[in-house]
């Protein structure tokens, strides 16, 4: 090697190496610190993938694994209940055995019979309250969630009185989403004033499966109108950007004023809303103040809603039995004012008008009433025709359940036979009693990795056979008794069916434990720091660089021994 005082070689050589196990030592102490083998993607680009997908399996596991117990918490808390009927009916099954004893009086069995529908009462309370998280868990219908139809002219149809023809009239909507009348429930679809459809970007009316796209911002009554960015026109002609809001949303677009129908199309960037505004004139601001007021009060009345199906309502065994629903929507669908699942329960009677030949029925809809007028008489042979459909209307008039029930043929006599009403009542209760897909609940990290949870309902209407049960007489305490049997072994059937699920859950916890465990070792294998490992490069990394220090301070006294050489052979040659 060529001796040289302008380049030194060896230094740049230790320099060298004391970068490199620089490197190494910072890249050991950045695992032993962080306890995490890879720090940077460039440290091992397959093992990050590979751990990074563990990971998110892992921690979709643990998620899983807290699934399963929510859902074995959710069937104890059923179970218990359940375990509470079964003592009801047993104690139900005693009294009704009394009283069929032949050394009873009918007023000893009156007595008796107060205690049993008092039971009875019971019963159906711990199934209408038994519940877990606000999820109903013994009514029935678990899962009650309403699917949208892109058309479906039946289910949006409403019938209201109108004074000024005096008589009674249908309205239908071909659409899923649409606007209503709060007050008669019409439909606004193509009225002069007030008219309202939802349209693409290019003003084109929404058809069919387009409706399933709509925002699920747009439902329920308009809450604010109000006018920006306003120019008032001097020849009268202004323009103005209107903005309406509907349950906290905000849809904007413009407006030109012109005296007889003025329109917008009103936009929150992904749906569109067309409005007939009437009259509005933009000439000074009390025209622009008039003019909001009369476009809040034409609208005042508006809300807007889905129209929807209610999946699973059977009436397979019931006094409706045969009812096939309507093709889109099969036998229930329901339209209201809000988003959301659909608790429907608690059909029940409310009186009779014989002067109209009509009888009053009611229902429960996510709490609230909804009510519907029967005539007297339903003849199964006209229902293909004119009478399909039954609809309960809500408070406003425009929230509305349609049940239909197309393909039935007997008649029923609801304003003078009373077992005729029980009997439809009962049909009505255990068919939406099926209602709904049941509760899934996520057991894996694929989206179809699921357990469903459904059973049955644990009400009377539904365990009693729809029969109304008493022991006010011997004969009718025999009757009870045979029927007790059924309600008790079906309910045994009920808790068989959640302990099944119970045990389900049990064994996919365990298996999804494992599973972590199992991926954990896995994912710590290559994303996990090796500490004894590690600690071994780090303290060969530190050696190397003391060494390479100290080699580097001879290295860089090299050139000063070139020099020395050099000046002893100058004081020679002197």
């Amino acid at each position: 090697m060529t001796s040289s005082i302008i380049s030194n070689v060896a230094a740049y050589g230790a320099q060298s190496n004391i970068g490199a196990a620089s490197v190494r030592a910072s890249a050991s102490i950045s695992r032993l610190s962080s306890g995490n083998a890879i720090n940077r993607a460039s440290d091992d680009v397959a093992g990050l993938a590979t751990g990074t997908s563990l990971r998110t399996q892992q921690k979709s596991l643990r998620t899983a694994l807290a699934n399963t117990t929510q859902g074995s918490s959710l069937l104890q808390v059923a179970d218990g209940s359940l375990s509470q009927i079964v003592d009801i009916l047993q104690r139900q099954k005693a009294i009704a055995v009394q009283a069929g004893s032949g050394s009873l009086t009918d007023t000893n069995r009156s007595l008796l019979n107060q205690e049993f529908q008092a039971l009875t009462n019971e019963v159906n309370r711990i199934a209408a309250t038994t519940s877990f998280n606000g999820v109903s868990l013994l009514s029935g219908g678990l899962g009650i969630a309403p699917t949208l139809v892109s058309t479906n002219a039946l289910a949006a149809s409403a019938t209201y009185d109108t004074s000024a023809i005096g008589r009674s009239i249908t309205v239908s909507s071909s659409t899923a989403v649409q606007a209503f009348d709060v007050v008669n429930g019409s439909s606004l679809a193509g009225t002069t004033n007030g008219r309202l459809q939802l349209t693409d970007a290019a003003g084109t009316a929404l058809a069919n499966g387009a409706y399933l796209n709509v925002s699920q911002a747009i439902y329920g009554q308009f809450s604010k109108f109000e006018f920006s960015n306003v120019n008032y026109g001097a020849t009268g002609v202004g323009t103005a950007t209107l903005t309406a809001t509907i349950n906290g949303t905000s849809f904007s677009g413009t407006v030109v004023s012109n005296a007889l129908n003025a329109a917008a199309t009103l936009s929150n960037g992904s749906t569109y809303i067309r409005m007939g505004l009437g009259a509005v004139s933009l000439t000074d601001a009390g025209a622009q103040q008039n003019s909001i007021a009369n476009i809040t009060n034409l609208f005042s009345r508006v809300t807007i809603q889905r129209t929807s199906t209610i999946t699973g309502v059977d009436f397979d065994g019931t006094r409706l039995d045969g009812a096939v629903g309507h093709p889109t929507t099969g036998n229930a669908s329901i339209r209201l004012a809000s988003n959301g699942s659909a608790e429907v329960k608690n059909f029940r009677f409310v009186n009779t008008d014989p002067d109209a030949g009509q009888v009053r029925f009611a229902v429960d809809v996510n709490g609230k009433t909804f009510t519907a007028e029967i005539s007297g008489t339903l003849d199964g042979l006209l229902f293909p025709f004119s009478r399909a459909q039954v609809n309960f209307f809500g408070e406003n008039g425009s929230e509305v359940l349609s049940i239909n029930i197309q393909g039935y043929t007997p008649t029923i006599d609801l304003l003078n036979n009373p077992s005729d009403r029980q009997a439809f009542i009962d049909a009505l209760n255990i068919g939406f009693s099926r209602a709904g897909g049941g509760l899934n609940f996520g057991v894996g990290s694929g989206s179809s990795d699921t357990i469903n949870v459904k059973y049955g309902s644990a009400s009377t209407a539904n365990i009693y056979g729809g029969q109304s049960l008493d022991v006010s007489s011997a004969t009718a305490a025999a009757a009870a008794s045979t029927v007790l049997d059924g309600a008790i072994n079906q309910v045994i059937s009920l808790r068989a069916s959640v302990g099944a699920l119970q045990s389900r859950f049990n064994f996919a916890g365990q298996s999804i434990q494992s599973s972590i465990e199992s991926q954990d070792r896995a994912r710590g294998v290559l994303l996990d720091t090796d500490v004894a490992k590690e600690s071994t490069k780090f303290a060969a990394a530190q050696v190397q660089l003391q060494a390479g220090v100290a080699v580097l301070a001879q290295a860089n006294l090299l050139p000063s021994n070139l020099l020395n050489l050099l000046e002893a052979g100058l004081l020679g040659g002197a």
